[in-house]
């Protein structure tokens, strides 16, 4: 159990620092508070979600950021248990990252 949390924030951690995406120390949590949707369709050990919290906090359309942030962690909790609704937003949240 410790040592799954421990490789996922590594992870996290790696991909952050990779991305350009850690401005301080905290970052991570900080990061984790918005992207509700991205980790449960990536995973929180998948550091994709890090790149598509990038893209919708910097570069989505201002309507997306602002349902996302709203719905998005009700929409997490939805398509927990919905492997092909995941799928889906996947491939999209993929067109989304570089």
């Amino acid at each position: 159990g410790q040592d799954l949390t421990f490789q996922g924030m590594q992870a996290q951690a790696n991909a952050a620092r990779s991305a350009g995406l850690l401005g301080a120390a905290g970052s991570i949590g900080a990061a984790a508070a918005l992207c509700w949707v991205a980790r449960e369709v990536y995973g929180i050990e998948n550091p994709k979600w890090l790149q598509f919290r990038y893209w919708m906090l910097n570069d989505a359309e201002s309507w997306f950021r602002s349902l996302y942030i709203k719905y998005g962690e009700r929409i997490a909790k939805f398509i927990s248990n919905k492997p092909r609704i995941k799928s889906i937003i996947r491939k999209w949240m993929n067109t989304k990252i570089k």
